[in-house]
């Protein structure tokens, strides 16, 4: 069994890369929405539960103009992990707005959300932490 860590202990760690990285990336006015998380039961290889937790972390990110144009923001966010040691996985521009970068055994992506009259003022883009296990 890999070690682990208490879940509050990952909730708050990858809570705190994921506003690093938003405040690393997104211009000053952004707020970011944390959804509730969610962890998985993990099992072995034949489908038996080890006791062990994964955690992904999820937020939408606000405050942006209304404006479709975000490809900035994907840069500027494949530069910061470039920087940062993370490894490229998925860029699917333009036909789906969508990057992921992995690190360490984790996986960072972006996606930006298409219009609707509910979800485009108040959450344009996605950004969420996961270990890919």
């Amino acid at each position: 069994m890999n070690p682990t860590i208490p879940l509050t202990e990952a909730q708050a760690a990858a809570t705190n890369q994921i506003r690093e990285t938003a405040a690393g990336t997104f211009p000053p006015g952004f707020t970011l929405k944390e959804l509730l998380p969610q962890p998985l039961n993990c099992t072995d290889s034949s489908g038996k539960p080890t006791g062990q937790l994964l955690l992904g972390v999820t937020f939408w990110v606000n405050g942006f103009p209304t404006t479709q144009n975000n490809n900035p923001y994907f840069d500027a966010l494949k530069a910061w992990w470039t920087g940062l040691g993370w490894t490229l996985s998925t860029d699917s521009r333009p036909a789906d707005m969508f990057i992921n970068a992995t690190r360490d055994g984790y996986l960072m992506s972006l996606r930006q959300h298409q219009p609707t009259p509910r979800h485009w003022q108040q959450h344009p883009l996605h950004l969420a932490l996961r270990h890919p296990k």
